[in-house]
């Protein structure tokens, strides 16, 4: 009868709070100019934190992308995780960190945790063999007046002139022989039929996942600028969503979007690998989001003929 009480106690020590663990590495201690570095910071805390939000300092790095994980639940313990892809644009060696984590409980007033530091170096695009370029060849001195070589030069221009106007001419009436170009594709139904090619090469059954997903952002990011009119391939997923939602305003479209290009910035950058039924949720939001918009061109289509029948 004596053991019960410490059998008791042992049974009670799941129920007490997790200090939280922070950790923080990167995907390179050495880098070059301008290549991007995954910062992945690992938070481990008690089941009574719900999120939490990650304050990165200033420094001489630039931010280029974050990304968050799913939360990762286990028995009295939550585990959360976030990519933050960072670059340098000079050479030397920095510090990173320490970033306050802020723990959000679901009740109560927040907590704070710091991450450690790291230090990153980062070198020359260039080799020690090649920060001494000389000219192969000495410069050639010109000696005379050299105002006699000008009706050579003035003979020159007439022929570069010549070409360039026969050229032209040649260019007009070939573009009168070709026959119209047929009209562009509406946007869903491009994005649909590229979707289609993407879909019969079967990457994700190779195991080609990055190059799925590289695939998968350039044609989004293609139907973006045709759909919405700004290049997407000029800015980072936090930047397109944030343009997105000046002329998008169905908050399922904005969510799938934002979903998608995270996934695909995990898979590129985080070479994380995707379990099957996250490519079919993923088919699954492009499908929606060509129903819509095929749905819009429709209800505006329909609406201009009951104008013009006016």
């Amino acid at each position: 009868m004596k053991p019960r009480p410490f059998i008791l106690l042992l049974l009670l020590l799941p129920l007490t709070a997790v200090p939280a663990q922070v950790t923080m590495s990167a995907s390179s201690q050495t880098a070059t100019i301008a290549e991007h570095i995954d910062l992945r910071l690992v938070v481990r805390t008690d089941s009574a934190i719900d999120s939490i939000d990650i304050k990165v300092t200033d420094g001489a790095y630039e931010i280029i992308g974050r990304s968050k994980r799913p939360t990762l639940k286990a028995p009295g313990v939550n585990t959360f995780e976030e990519i933050i892809t960072i670059a340098f644009f000079k050479t030397g060696e920095f510090n990173v960190g320490p970033f306050t984590v802020e723990l959000l409980p679901q009740q109560g007033a927040p907590d704070h945790e710091q991450t450690g530091q790291l230090t990153i170096r980062i070198r020359s695009l260039l080799t020690e063999s090649d920060r001494d370029i000389k000219p192969l060849k000495e410069l050639l001195v010109m000696r005379g007046n050299p105002r006699h070589l000008l009706k050579y030069a003035a003979g020159f221009m007439m022929l570069l002139l010549l070409g360039a106007s026969l050229w032209f001419l040649l260019k007009k009436m070939k573009q009168k022989r070709l026959p119209e170009t047929a009209p562009l594709l509406p946007p869903e139904i491009e994005l649909e039929m590229s979707i289609r090619e993407l879909r019969q090469k079967n990457l994700p059954q190779l195991g080609e996942f990055r190059q799925f997903f590289i695939s998968l952002s350039d044609m989004i990011k293609h139907f973006i600028e045709r759909a919405y009119e700004f290049n997407a391939a000029d800015f980072t997923t936090v930047e397109t969503v944030e343009h997105l939602k000046n002329s998008e305003k169905d908050g399922e479209i904005l969510v799938h979007m934002e979903t998608m290009f995270l996934q695909a910035d995990l898979v590129k950058f985080a070479r994380q690998v995707p379990e099957k039924e996250t490519v079919d949720v993923v088919f699954q939001m492009i499908a929606a989001l060509i129903e819509k918009h095929k749905n819009r061109r429709e209800t505006a289509m329909a609406e201009a003929h009951v104008q013009t029948g006016r």
